[in-house]
């Protein structure tokens, strides 16, 4: 298994409740920061002055937020147009984390395919106008936001930085991953309203708004770009609902075994780092994964993490033994091995041939190291992504 660079294992340390090293040296210290303040994980331990300030900024920016989801759904409701809120507020709720320790970006909806139109429209006569010039994810449209004069100063947690809404048509695509996620239609005929701040939210219903924390953990790891707050959301959910029985006897009977086993992938992640009690459907799922993924973890269970510091691209392979088919296989390592095309201006914040240059640094290294990791396993893919329990 990799080791853990100082920073890293410094911050899954607080995050579990503990202290790290007092003999970090004053560079891994501020690595410390950097990488807890742009993960947007120092809210969960705000243990010095700073993090306390960030506390303080970031309940102006809750305040906006509502503010801003009151007019967003207003705005559809006057339109006939239902949705679900995603994410965010929900998942305060679902992992037992006090609102004031969540940072929280945007706003997500999700709206029926045939109203997405409609619902642009009607957000855009309330003021909001698309951002950026491209998609940036195949599950949702062109972020809208107010106009703004903003500018980033180097504070993650500005309470002033936009609140841009997004628009989601699916939960889930096969286009880019090619992993088939069956039923996801059935959470939309499920959703239901929750109470959230004084407000009935419309929500997926709560054994689906776990399966879909799980596959958006899922999907962020799969693309390279691992949160751990989101990893650490889903630990506290799944350890909240450890002993509930009847909870996870509906999760079983709800899910195709399919989709449980994508499930068990991002759970496994989530006990991995952060130590959370798993109920005994969870646990069996986890070890009912085929032997390919569970040879993955033996070894690379921290490489996300890890490439938030140092990179490579370890999760190549647990993605080809996710993938049931060859020619998925060649297409999706082909594109993730060899990147074919250049990151947008709007991508980076700095001189763009710089970044160009960075990001090509990036690749070249992390390819090196994944294909010599590649060579050293030589594990084939698995048949099946279903875990290897019966109904």
């Amino acid at each position: 298994m990799r080791t853990l660079p100082p920073p890293v294992r410094a911050l899954l340390q607080l995050l579990r409740g503990s202290q790290p090293d007092p003999s970090l040296s004053e560079a891994d210290q501020r690595a410390l920061r950097d990488l807890s303040d742009r993960t947007h994980c120092t809210l969960y331990w705000a243990g010095d002055e700073a993090a306390r300030g960030a506390l303080t900024r970031n309940a102006g920016r809750r305040q906006r937020l509502w503010a801003t989801y009151n007019e967003a759904a207003g705005a559809l409701a006057a339109h006939g147009i239902e949705f679900v809120l995603l994410k965010g507020f929900t998942h305060e709720i679902d992992s037992g984390i006090d609102p004031a320790q969540r940072y929280q970006s945007d706003l997500d909806f999700l709206c029926l395919p045939g109203d997405l139109a409609r619902a642009r429209s009607a957000l855009m006569q309330a003021g909001y106008c698309e951002h950026g010039s491209a998609e940036l994810s195949d599950n949702h449209s062109r972020p809208l936001v107010k106009p703004f004069s903003w500018r980033w100063r180097g504070d993650y947690f500005d309470p002033d930085v936009p609140i841009s809404i997004e628009l989601h048509h699916t939960l889930w695509n096969f286009g880019r991953d090619r992993i088939p996620v069956p039923d996801l239609e059935e959470f939309w005929k499920r959703r239901t309203a929750l109470s959230i701040g004084g407000r009935s939210v419309s929500t997926l219903a709560e054994p689906d708004r776990l399966a879909f924390a799980a596959l958006h953990v899922l999907r962020h790891i799969l693309r390279n770009n691992a949160s751990p707050s989101h990893v650490f959301e889903l630990a506290c959910a799944l350890g909240r609902r450890a002993g509930d029985g009847e909870f996870w006897q509906a999760w079983r009977q709800m899910y195709d075994p399919r989709l449980r086993a994508l499930q068990a992938v991002a759970f496994q992640f989530a006990q991995e780092w952060f130590g959370c009690a798993l109920s005994d459907t969870a646990d069996r799922e986890c070890r009912a994964l085929p032997e390919s993924i569970r040879d993955w973890f033996q070894e690379y269970a921290f490489s996300p993490l890890v490439n938030l510091i140092e990179p490579n691209k370890d999760v190549v392979w647990l993605h080809m033994a996710l993938l049931p088919g060859l020619t998925d296989r060649l297409a999706v390592g082909a594109r993730k091995l060899v990147p074919m095309h250049l990151p947008a201006r709007e991508d980076s914040g700095d001189w763009y041939p710089m970044h160009l240059l960075r990001r090509s640094r990036y690749h070249a290294v992390a390819l090196a190291r994944t294909l010599f990791a590649g060579w050293r396993r030589r594990v084939p893919a698995a048949s099946s992504t279903a875990s290897q329990t019966s109904d």
